[in-house]
């Protein structure tokens, strides 16, 4: 599962290689312009994200009286989930609960012997 920076990151990264491939190989500019929608799609829905995001935490902080302080506290801490402060979440690597094996964070079930994914957390049921 890649974030939404990772996202934005790939779908610049196509257009600018949908772009460099249209001009060196004569391929239709139509596969640039449509890694460039898709860029601005991406940054269209990390915009309209971060406007979500802004509004719950003023409301968290309106009903609650929690601090910014605290919140950055809270950020760092779940960053350093991973074992590493860069501003990102890893996903964990996800194992079958029934064989053991790895499974695909967009899967639902292992596509080994079926089992169905365990949902631990709201993050869990995000494909």
């Amino acid at each position: 599962m890649y974030g939404l920076g990772g996202m934005l990151g790939a779908a610049l990264g196509q257009s600018i290689a949908a772009s460099q491939a249209s001009e060196s190989t004569g391929q239709p500019a139509s596969e640039a312009r449509q890694a460039e929608r898709r860029a601005r799609d991406v940054e269209a829905r990390l915009e309209k994200l971060t406007l979500i995001c802004m509004a719950m935490w003023s409301l968290i902080q309106e009903k609650t009286n929690l601090t910014e302080e605290e919140l950055i506290e809270r950020v760092k801490q779940i960053d350093l989930l991973d074992g590493k402060e860069d501003g990102r979440v890893t996903p964990q690597v996800a194992r079958c609960s029934s064989c053991g094996r790895v499974m695909n964070a967009r899967h639902t079930k292992c596509l080994y012997c079926g089992h169905e994914k365990l949902v631990i957390t709201a993050f869990d049921a995000v494909t």
